[in-house]
């Protein structure tokens, strides 16, 4: 493989260039003149080093030949950087954009890159040498290490551009990648990528209305459907609350087995048939929106398994479950004789309440807060462990140190559970408490493991809640990697810097860079003399 850099190129020395068969007497010359030149800069006339900032002419890659008929010199420019790689190398890899690239003719190369420069026969692409390195890095080695002046969101979006693979990321450098990549991964999680619906059937369509539902900003038409959203869900909320109100129920008699002297129930209050109403148009709204959602989404079971549409189901089923159950002739109020079947109705009715989640939709600012939880899982979970061992812990003492006191309300471990996280969460509702000295001084002990457990995480969460947020101002851009052909869909690709670019070699080397043109030129001329 050959590798050059503008920037930064290395020459071999004479001996190993001698060695090398593909390596022209012109090309030796060119090397062997290249060497004199930068000793003469180095030490200047009086054989002193030179302060001279030294000039490294430009590699003549040309002049190097394939070592195999099959293998050609894939040659790139990268934000002014050259960078060569054989063809076979890429294909090794068999992964990646350059791997597509390499496979495609010339007339297909010129309208995937961003320019080209007949001077050097180069595709110029408009993006960073320095985060190029490591996409370079994985063709030769096969692994990429991360510089220490490397930012870790730049690295993954710069995989992204170039559809590496992020497991190629080698070991010693994946601890340090490794937060900032689930940082980022949660955020672009959030929004369903536009390149889901390539090749879908009426997939302009679709994402139209994927986008007025799931992402209200993209457009006024979305916006104003959120506004209704909201407004169902709020109406639906108010519904539940007030039907809670005496003042807005009515007595209703029920019949059935237990039954007075006139062969009904006692009555029981309801909430008004107007909000029972209210309660129906709520859930035909919620009803067409889910299966709208599942019929335009590009990947249902992803869209079924998210948490927001799991809130969405679960706001509607619990009316439908009591219809089917009206349908097939089980009254919801008969079933109140069967054992466990009133928890079971209840249970149904309450789970109403989560409809007012559906806001998160919505809420920026809830959306924030559930990421922030989800990543600092793990110092939940780490605070939940110790909790759950100091409540073991000081339960077990206070049971001992109680028990035998008079009318004492620690009969049991388990029943001492509840006064124990009351006191280590410093709580302290009171209606528990211990009589004796000693078991006074175990109180005081939880009291303060309960303040430390507490206090201990919350730098983290708050850590990760500015993180979360600083994420969320800040969208990456991404090639998609389920999309059926990923490099065909370029994002940000200007036409006009592709026909400004493919010129003749003098105006494409001025474009790039006039400072490099003009050394180029002088030491040219110096060689030739």
């Amino acid at each position: 493989m050959y590798a050059s850099s503008s920037s930064s190129r290395q020459l071999g020395r004479p001996n190993n260039q001698a060695e090398n068969p593909a390596v022209t007497q012109r090309g030796l010359k060119s090397l062997y003149n290249d060497e004199n030149n930068r000793t003469a800069k180095r030490t200047g006339s009086n054989g002193q080093p030179s302060m001279e900032r030294r000039v490294y002419p430009p590699a003549d890659l040309s002049s190097l030949s394939p070592t195999t008929h099959e293998e050609t010199l894939l040659r790139l420019n990268v934000g002014g950087s050259s960078f060569s790689l054989r063809s076979a190398t890429i294909r090794n890899r068999a992964d990646g954009f350059l791997c597509w690239f390499s496979s495609i003719d010339h007339q297909c190369r010129l309208q995937q890159s961003d320019g080209y420069l007949k001077a050097t026969e180069e595709y110029f692409f408009e993006r960073s040498p320095h985060l190029f390195t490591p996409i370079y890095q994985f063709y030769t080695t096969g692994v990429i290490h991360r510089s220490a002046g490397t930012c870790a969101e730049e690295l993954i979006a710069e995989l992204n551009y170039w559809n590496i693979p992020q497991s190629a990321i080698a070991e010693c450098c994946a601890d340090s990648y490794g937060d900032s990549s689930d940082d980022v991964k949660d955020f672009c999680e959030l929004n369903e990528k536009e390149d889901d619906f390539h090749g879908l059937k009426f997939a302009k369509q679709r994402k139209v209305i994927w986008n007025m539902i799931e992402n209200p900003n993209t457009s006024k038409c979305a916006q104003i459907y959120a506004a209704f959203s909201i407004s169902f869900v709020l109406l639906s909320i108010t519904g539940l609350v007030l039907g809670s109100i005496p003042e807005l129920q009515v007595p209703v008699a029920h019949p059935g087995p237990k039954s007075d002297r006139n062969g009904t129930r006692p009555l029981e209050r309801e909430p008004h048939p107007l909000l029972g109403q209210l309660e129906f148009v709520c859930i035909v709204w919620f009803t067409t929106e889910y299966l709208t959602k599942m019929l335009v989404a590009a990947n249902r079971w992803k869209t079924f398994t998210s948490a927001l549409n799991v809130v969405d189901l679960m706001a509607i089923v619990p009316f439908y479950i009591e219809l089917s159950l009206g349908i097939v002739g089980f009254d919801t109020e008969r079933l109140r004789d069967l054992k466990g079947a009133l928890l079971v109705i209840r249970i149904l009715r309450v789970l109403r309440v989560v409809r007012i989640f559906k806001l998160g939709r919505y809420s920026s600012g809830l959306q924030t807060f559930a990421k922030t939880l989800s990543a600092s899982m793990k110092q939940l979970g780490m605070m939940a462990m110790v909790m759950m061992t100091g409540v073991i812990f000081f339960s077990t003492l206070v049971y001992f140190l109680e028990k035998d006191e008079p009318d004492s309300v620690f009969y049991s471990i388990p029943a001492a559970f509840w006064w124990c996280m009351v006191t280590m969460t410093t709580v302290g509702y009171g209606d528990v408490v211990p009589v004796t000295i000693a078991g006074k001084l175990v109180a005081s002990g939880a009291i303060a493991c309960g303040v430390l457990v507490l206090a201990l995480p919350i730098t983290i969460i708050v850590d990760n809640f500015i993180k979360v947020s600083d994420h969320g101002g800040q969208p990456f851009s991404r090639r998609s990697s389920n999309a059926p052909h990923p490099y065909m869909m370029k994002s940000a690709r200007s036409s006009l810097m592709r026909n400004s670019l493919i010129h003749d070699s003098a105006t494409s080397q001025l474009t790039l860079s006039r400072s490099t043109t003009r050394k180029s030129v002088q030491i040219e001329d110096q060689l030739k003399i």
